[in-house]
């Protein structure tokens, strides 16, 4: 009987689903970086800080950095979309639930 096959298995699968939303995260700050609108120092202080703390780096990256134009205009359509939803909403109700 091969136990050894099922624990290297177990242990594999188990690092897999730990390292990858790990090298998700480095790979899309990564991309974000490259297609950004940075110029040539600050891409490489980031890509450095990416690099060099593969975790933390790049939450940095997603906290500090500005928002795009087009980010901007999704975040600005979104919250109108929802005024437009609340106004709509007919006030009061029948009275069977809150509202």
């Amino acid at each position: 009987m091969n136990v050894l096959a099922v624990s290297d298995f177990l242990r594999d699968f188990f690092l897999i689903l730990l390292c990858a939303p790990f090298i998700l995260l480095w790979g899309c700050a990564l991309w974000d970086l490259i297609r950004g609108h940075h110029s040539g120092w600050a891409i490489v202080g980031w890509m450095v800080l990416i690099l060099v703390v593969p975790i933390i780096g790049p939450l940095i990256y997603f906290a500090v950095r500005k928002p795009t134009k087009h980010e901007i205009d999704e975040k600005y359509l979104a919250d109108r979309e929802l005024q437009r939803a609340a106004a709509a909403r007919p006030v009061g109700g029948p009275g069977l639930g809150p509202y």
